[in-house]
């Protein structure tokens, strides 16, 4: 079994102000696991544990939606976080999709994937990179008043290629492997060193 997760890379030019926003962040001193910059994306859905024998289907689907879907441009924006401010669980950073592109995208791959057997997202989808991910509350105040204060709003960027990923849990965290890379407005595939 493979644990993948379908996501959109985080273009190169939008890094450095998403981890200047996270390193800000993690100034608070809060208890948080943050994300380093290599691990930076937007997933789009989530597949979990799925048998070798899907992979091939799944990047044929995705293939097909990402050679009927042009690049799009977005802007990544603001700093909150999930559920609430009340019970902050996740932190993360908004992407600004001004045309719908990202959620028509991830509407085709939600339906997409249904149809080979996985479920449904039953949230309604929100855009987001996860910069950390709430451990316990030492000077959660702290780390909320620090969000008030750090202002994101990155140029657009642009956006050319959706990813399957395969994630592998360590000791010390998962490790990202690229499976495959599916270019927008070409579906043209390139493999990962993913030993798929």
């Amino acid at each position: 079994m493979l644990r993948l997760f379908i996501a959109i890379a985080t273009p190169t030019s939008a890094l450095p102000s998403l981890a200047k926003a996270r390193d800000l962040l993690r100034e608070s001193g809060a208890d948080v696991k943050w994300e380093p910059t290599e691990k930076l994306h937007c997933t789009i859905k989530f597949l979990g544990d799925t048998r070798e024998e899907l992979v091939q289907p799944i990047v044929g689907q995705l293939s097909q939606i990402a050679g009927s879907t042009p690049p799009f441009s977005v802007c990544y924006k603001g700093v909150s976080c999930f559920p609430g401010r009340r019970d902050p669980r996740t932190i993360w950073a908004g992407i600004e999709d001004s045309e719908g592109a990202m959620k028509k995208l991830f509407e085709a791959v939600d339906e997409a994937m249904s149809s080979l057997g996985f479920e449904r997202e039953g949230r309604a989808f929100h855009a987001h990179v996860t910069l950390g991910r709430v451990k316990g509350t030492r000077h959660i105040r702290e780390l909320l008043d620090t969000m008030e204060t750090v202002t994101l709003e990155n140029p657009p960027v642009k956006i050319q290629e959706i990813d399957l990923l395969k994630s592998t849990l360590q000791p010390g965290g998962s490790r990202y492997a690229l499976v495959a890379a599916m270019k927008l407005g070409m579906g043209t595939l390139s493999a990962g060193g993913s030993g798929v």
